[in-house]
């Protein structure tokens, strides 16, 4: 009742509307009660309404007709004049009311997808993912230990906040400037380093704690979707290699110059309640892109996440990198990849690998091989043994780097949910999907 009340605060311009509204309500009422009546009193009412709808434009009751077309004509006034008070200011600049209003709607009827992993390519598939649905949780690593990161997490004991923030600054729907202002890094002084969105993390975790810290700046930067970290323990990365030696730290596990055999977190941890909840309600779980050990198992060994992506009913991708990473996937194929992570964590769970199957520009391969890397082979026939379906799309990003194209790797993605999970009861939701994949992005 009192955020009610505050709508009657001076200035909205609300209760103007509100006045106009009854004045019209009180106006038509009374003349169709007149009109229906009649007469003073509820004899022969029936008869009455009869007659007077036979003989409405007989200009008997001419008065009456005007003044109850008055009072709609009120009403509707009121209406129009309430709703644009509400939401004018709501709506982005750029667009108009309804077109923001329908692009809220639709949005809210998107599949609900939850994608698990960390680094840049987490963020990638955020940027792309949210044009389309706003049903969207981010489940982020916090094994993280370098940079600004490791720092705040050493001194302050909290989780690492870099990917956290990348993960909100990707499904930011406010002014570019806060995006920019959140990912901003002195360069000088005792903040060298630090990101603006680290320390901002860092101050919210001390008064409210990580998880509601992250929520809270969820809502700052008007985040479609949530992003939620996999646990609050403070975890690290163990790494054992096929010549024995121990690697610590997420940041030296990524140098190492031998391959993993095995991936451990310690101490072991559990998973927060409502990453489990959002993978059981999950349409689509989607674990990559990333670096394989220090992105995506951190991720998977946290206890209970498998364990819920089998139960869950939702359709499950693994989305494989471009490349091959040096430190951690030298050589490694597309089932190599997968295989990895079923030795961590048992066969079968994934529905589908997403793979780009674009050439890679010549001059972008001699750089990349220049440091020991290059381009995930895909090997069909180990995948079709593994029961791993594939789907090959063009998801290279134009650039630099050798990344994935975050609206192409999207569409790919959403394409194959729209045609896979079909329900009677959501029909129109998935008819509107499919009406927004055919178009392209404004």
């Amino acid at each position: 009742m009192r955020r009610l009340l505050k709508l009657l605060y001076p200035g909205l311009g609300i209760k103007r509307w509100l006045v106009v509204f009854a004045v019209g309500f009180l106006v038509a009422s009374i003349a169709g009660l007149a009109l229906i009546l009649g007469l003073p009193t509820l004899r022969n009412l029936i008869v009455n309404i009869i007659n007077r709808v036979t003989t409405f434009m007989d200009g008997g009751h001419l008065n009456l007709i005007l003044m109850f077309g008055a009072g709609l004509a009120l009403m509707i006034l009121a209406g129009r004049g309430f709703i644009r008070t509400l939401l004018l200011d709501l709506a982005p600049k750029s667009e108009k009311m309804v077109d923001a209003l329908y692009q809220i709607r639709s949005l809210k009827r998107g599949p609900r997808i939850v994608v698990i992993g960390g680094g840049t390519g987490l963020s990638t598939l955020l940027r792309g993912l949210k044009g389309f649905t706003s049903n969207l949780t981010a489940v982020v690593t916090v094994a993280d230990d370098g940079g600004s990161s490791g720092i705040l997490r050493g001194e302050l004991e909290m989780p690492p906040p870099g990917d956290i923030r990348n993960c909100l600054v990707a499904l930011a729907d406010t002014e570019p400037l806060l995006e920019r202002l959140f990912q901003h890094r002195f360069q000088e002084g005792g903040l060298s380093g630090h990101s603006l969105g680290n320390l901002f993390l860092a101050g919210m975790t001390q008064i409210l704690g990580f998880q509601q810290a992250v929520r809270e700046s969820g809502k700052v930067l008007a985040i479609r979707g949530k992003v939620l970290p996999v646990t609050e323990e403070n975890v690290r990365l163990k790494a054992t290699c096929t010549d024995g030696s121990i690697i610590w730290g997420e940041s030296n596990i990524g140098n190492v110059d031998t391959v993993i055999e095995r991936l451990e977190l310690v101490p072991q941890c559990q998973a927060i309640s409502e990453v489990l909840e959002e993978i059981a309600a999950a349409d689509a779980i989607v674990v990559g892109p990333g670096s394989l050990y220090t992105s995506l198992l951190p991720n998977l060994l946290v206890g209970g996440v498998v364990e819920a992506m089998a139960a869950s009913k939702a359709l499950k991708f693994y989305v494989c990198n471009i490349m091959t990473q040096v430190g951690e996937t030298r050589g490694y194929t597309v089932a190599d990849h997968i295989q990895a992570i079923h030795d961590h964590v048992g066969q079968g769970i994934f529905d589908y690998a997403l793979v780009n199957n674009q050439s890679v520009p010549a001059d972008m391969l001699e750089r990349y091989a220049a440091e020991g890397a290059e381009p995930v082979k895909i090997d069909w026939a180990r995948l079709h043994q593994m029961r791993v379906k594939l789907v090959a799309d063009n998801l290279l990003q134009p650039g630099l780097v050798a990344r994935h194209a975050p609206e192409g790797l999207a569409r790919t993605l959403l394409a194959r949910i729209a045609k896979e999970s079909y329900r009677p009861t959501r029909i129109l939701d998935q008819m509107l999907l499919e009406a927004q994949l055919k178009n392209p992005r404004k």
